[in-house]
């Protein structure tokens, strides 16, 4: 008895839940993800900024090979590794520094303009080494791009 007691306050509970989402208007919006990328002022330092601590890994890559017939094999594939291990570093802080700064204005547009949802306007697929892209617009929704874009100066 006191389990079925319990499912029903769950359930009633549930619905309650639900049922006050109802009423609500959902607004959503769209980003042009690649538009932002290529046009915001933030996102380019960021790229310049990992650019050039790529060149000074590239260049102890080169010194690297230039020194590979002193070394020996382990040497040579330890520093390898080091430097291979520096790539996907900077690989990492690329990519976090990136959606950092996004999710913060992404945050703050969708905060102002009331939205209860952004989605991408373009669909990226990859299949084996083909990438489709499918642009979609959900009908009704809101372009945030340029404020993103505005927010990134």
């Amino acid at each position: 008895m006191k389990i079925k007691l319990m499912l029903v306050i769950a359930l009633v509970t549930l619905m309650s839940v639900f049922m006050s989402g109802c009423g609500s208007e959902t607004k959503l919006g769209y980003l042009d993800a690649e538009r932002v990328m290529n046009e915001a002022p933030q996102i380019k330092t960021i790229r310049d900024n990992i650019d050039a601590k790529n060149k000074e890994i590239e260049a102890k890559e080169t010194d690297l090979m230039s020194k590979k017939a002193t070394m020996s094999d382990e040497e040579f594939k330890k520093a390898q590794m080091d430097i291979q291990r520096q790539y996907q570093g900077l690989d990492m802080q690329y990519k976090s520094q990136v959606k950092n700064t996004m999710d913060k204005v992404l945050a703050e547009v969708s905060t102002e303009k009331e939205l209860s949802a952004v989605v991408p306007k373009t669909l990226v697929r990859s299949k084996g080494m083909q990438v489709q892209k499918q642009e979609f617009v959900v009908q009704g929704g809101i372009d945030i791009t340029d404020d993103v874009i505005q927010k990134l100066q």
